[in-house]
This record gives structure tokens, sequence and C-alpha cells, in this order.
């Protein structure tokens, strides 16, 4: 997984002890690990710049609808991380590398629209002050997304090196 990432030599024993490292959209990752024998399955984490207790007022209602959409959308949940962060994380267990960097890349278009939405999108008056705009948010992440793999031809993106 290492290898499809990118990262220097001996970024894949960084990646075992669940270090946390900078992902494409510049938002810290990490891989929490579960090993069944001769298997490893992963679920990325991407960690957002901001701790829970920030949350405020209509930026809760507005988190809330989002954690929601991400969660009914793309079957990943946005919750705390072990620091007290907004981390986002699929609900599934990951088996194949090549899956797991394409969903670390799904939770970084999804990380960046998250932190738009609550810091760009809270500013803004809204008919009743608190909407989320679903369709915005999932078009904007589909096309962040796409444009991510557009970009390099389908190909994966430079990945950044361990923190």
């Amino acid at each position: 997984m290492s290898l499809l990432m990118g990262l220097p030599q001996g970024g894949a024993t960084a990646l075992q002890d669940s270090s946390a490292f900078w992902g494409p959209g510049g938002l810290l990752c990490r891989l929490q690990m579960q090993h069944d024998g001769a298997s490893t399955a992963v679920r990325p984490q991407v960690l957002l710049p901001m701790l829970a207790r920030e949350l405020a007022g209509l930026r809760v209602e507005q988190m809330m609808a989002m954690q929601q959409a991400v969660m009914l959308e793309y079957g990943w949940m946005l919750g705390l991380s072990s620091e007290g962060m907004l981390q986002l994380s699929p609900l599934k267990w990951i088996e194949q590398p090549s899956d797991a960097v394409a969903a670390l890349d799904l939770g970084h278009a999804v990380g960046m629209q998250a932190l738009e939405t609550l810091f760009v999108d809270g500013d803004e008056e809204t008919d009743d002050g608190a909407e989320l705009g679903f369709d915005r948010f999932k078009e904007s992440v589909d096309d962040e997304f796409d444009a991510l793999l557009a970009d390099t031809g389908d190909k994966r993106a430079p990945r950044p090196t361990l923190h």
C-alpha cells in the first residue's frame, strides 16, 4: 500500500504504526489496521483540522446534517478522533490496497468539502439559518473526487511524505 501511496522507503513501517501522515489534500491521515491471520484490513481516517468543541450554534446543525449525508451517501462516519478532532472514516474495513488508497482520496474530497461547508457556508445567511445544501455538497464532493482522477489521467496523484 505504501508503494501505491508513493511514500518514501520505510513508509510501510510508519503505516503499520498508525502514524499520522499528510494526505493529498493537506489533511492529516492515518490507517487503522485489523490483522486477521494472513490478511490485513484497513480503515482510513481523515482528520479535519478542528476540534468538535469549537462547533457551536448553526454549525452544530450543519455538522449533524453533514454527518447524515456522508453516512447515507458514502458509507462514511463523521465522528471524533482520539484527539477530539472531527474525523472521517469509512464504516467498512477495506482489504485491497488500491481500494484503501481510493477511499483515502475520497475521504480527502469529502473532508475538504466538509470544511468549506462549515466555515464558508456557515458565514452565509440561509433561509432557515442552518440548512445544508446536500445536493450541492454531494455534487462538490463528486466533482472534486472526479477532478482528482482526471488531473492524473485516472492514476493516483503523487502521495505526500510522512509527517
